[in-house]
């Protein structure tokens, strides 16, 4: 009896610490990096390299000049955060009206240059349903994607599990693509961006 009794108290001590790594290991997933400083007076148009997106297209910034356009990095294998941040922007995005809608553009930029290719993003942007017309799941070389993530203050970092550790932050850009509103966290309210991006059109 002692025997059981000693072989059922190890047995749930283990359980209990295994409870307690997968726990712990979950949420480190989760932990989010702080945005980093910006530059708002200086254009991210600036950057002349050249993207690939979900269909296949070479973009670059510059080509979106004239209008709003609304920046958010994210990668495809993160299950936890990224799909909340692109609802997120998704929730931004539909707030405007129709006609508003056409005349903005959104740039879903994936750091994990690896493995997210622009066959995998056109499968994530149908899986999220969000292959429209007016969004672009991109990727690059990733110097480029170092550089744009710096320029938009997005901080990220591989972990060795093959996940990144990163910042939530939904960027708009105005028609000179200077960042004009910054939108940090998850399931934050979207009114003061989506005031930015109709006021900018207003006075175009």
């Amino acid at each position: 009896m002692r025997a059981f009794i000693t072989f059922t108290l190890v047995f749930w001590g283990i359980f209990s610490l295994n409870t307690f790594a997968q726990h712990d290991h979950h949420e480190h997933k989760k932990e989010a990096l702080s945005a980093g400083e910006v530059h708002p007076g200086h254009s991210l148009y600036h950057l002349d390299a050249e993207f690939t997106n979900h269909r296949n297209e070479t973009v670059q910034l510059g080509d979106f000049k004239g209008e709003p356009v609304i920046v958010v990095m994210f990668y495809g294998n993160c299950t936890q955060v990224c799909p909340i941040l692109i609802q997120d922007t998704w929730r931004l995005y539909s707030s405007l009206d129709e006609a508003t809608q056409q005349k903005v553009s959104v740039l879903a930029v994936s750091f994990d240059t690896e493995n997210d290719t622009p066959a995998v993003l056109k499968e994530y942007a149908e899986y999220e349903q969000l292959n429209l017309p007016q969004w672009h799941f991109i990727t690059g070389k990733h110097t480029d994607i170092r550089m744009l993530a710096t320029m938009l203050g997005v901080k990220y970092q591989k972990n060795s599990d093959g996940h990144f550790a990163h910042s939530n932050l939904v960027t708009v850009l105005d028609t000179e693509g200077k960042i004009a509103n910054r939108t940090e966290g998850l399931n934050q309210p979207t009114e003061e961006a989506a005031s930015v991006i109709e006021k900018m059109l207003r006075n175009l």
